[in-house]
């Protein structure tokens, strides 16, 4: 059984109607709950969203595990991911000294969109990944 939300539409006093996005399972398309923040920010990204058929009660026991897939990350204090800070770039027009490019597994790892229009990760998985089978 999942163990998400499952937010029913709502009948507002003028007569409109207010639903959430829900989420279907990768494999039957049956109806599992609401979305995430996570899948809604990839989305809107145009990431793919992910395999969801382990938590479907139809899939979810022949379901395989998520295949791990690598991402670089652009990694280091906000002010210097924005050109905003006072060191010494390391080279014109480039990131300074203090930021790093790091792999991720994108599976595992968690995001949410931030201000800026890129996602900001909030949890990055080490790549090569030891959540899951890293492929």
């Amino acid at each position: 059984m999942s163990a998400r939300t499952n937010t029913p539409d709502r009948v507002n006093a003028d007569g409109s109607k207010t639903i959430t996005t829900k989420r279907a399972c990768n494999g039957c398309g049956e109806l599992l709950g609401d979305i995430t923040n996570n899948e809604m920010a990839a989305a809107i990204a145009g990431s793919p969203l992910p395999d969801v058929r382990r938590e479907c009660p139809q899939c979810g026991p022949t379901a395989p595990e998520p295949v791990c897939v690598p991402v670089k990350l652009v990694a280091g204090d906000m002010l210097c991911l924005e050109f905003e800070c006072d060191h010494d770039p390391v080279t014109p027009n480039s990131y300074c000294s203090e930021v790093r490019e790091e792999t991720a597994c994108a599976t595992h790892s968690t995001s949410v969109a931030a201000e800026h229009g890129f996602d900001e990760v909030t949890h990055a998985e080490p790549w090569p990944c030891r959540a899951g089978g890293a492929r």
